[in-house]
């Protein structure tokens, strides 16, 4: 048996765990923790200081996605040893159920990353761009009734289907959708 991190980390990444962990066996992705299973020593001491709920023994039913999770990212991230960055949001990510497709590996699907348009920082998307706007990450986007000078905030959102193109995670509507 050993222990490993589920869903509920997603966005979450309390690392409470890591501190109390005695033999170091965490594992430190962009939004999401993993626990080496041939690292961890099945001491348990992790479970409970979990603020998320999110780690469980393997023997649990329906977590071999999550073992092959843990065990292949374990392999490529880096090893954390003490409590880092928790993200400012964490609590209103806990418990939010069906998060495992905002999972960051580092490792973009072909097919997802050849939906999303690639802009060089600066340019603007064909057609160029009429209007006051804002730059992120390398993407130009329109604005009504910007300023120079104004702050802009983006917040998330449930997306809509009749949504138009995702860039890194900022998804752009294509019509008057707002």
């Amino acid at each position: 048996m050993t222990f490993i991190v589920t869903e509920n980390c997603i966005n979450c990444k309390f690392q409470d765990c890591v501190a109390v962990c005695p033999v170091d066996c965490f594992y430190e992705g962009e939004n999401f923790l993993v626990i080496h299973p041939e690292e961890c020593i099945d001491c348990g001491v992790c479970e409970p200081e979990c603020p998320a709920d999110a780690i469980k023994p393997d023997t649990d039913s329906g977590l071999d996605e999550w073992l092959a999770v843990n065990t292949k990212y374990a392999e490529i991230w880096p090893n954390i040893d003490e409590i880092g960055n928790v993200p400012k949001d964490a609590e209103d990510w806990n418990g939010k159920p069906n998060k495992a497709h905002l999972l960051i590996t580092g490792e973009e699907s072909p097919e997802i990353h050849s939906q999303k348009p690639i802009y060089d920082a600066g340019d603007a998307p064909e057609g160029g761009v009429t209007g006051s706007s804002y730059e992120v990450e390398g993407a130009r986007i329109v604005g009504q009734g910007i300023e120079d000078g104004d702050t802009v905030a983006l917040t998330p959102r449930e997306p809509y289907p009749s949504d138009g193109t995702e860039i890194d995670g900022l998804r752009i509507a294509s019509g008057d959708e707002a």
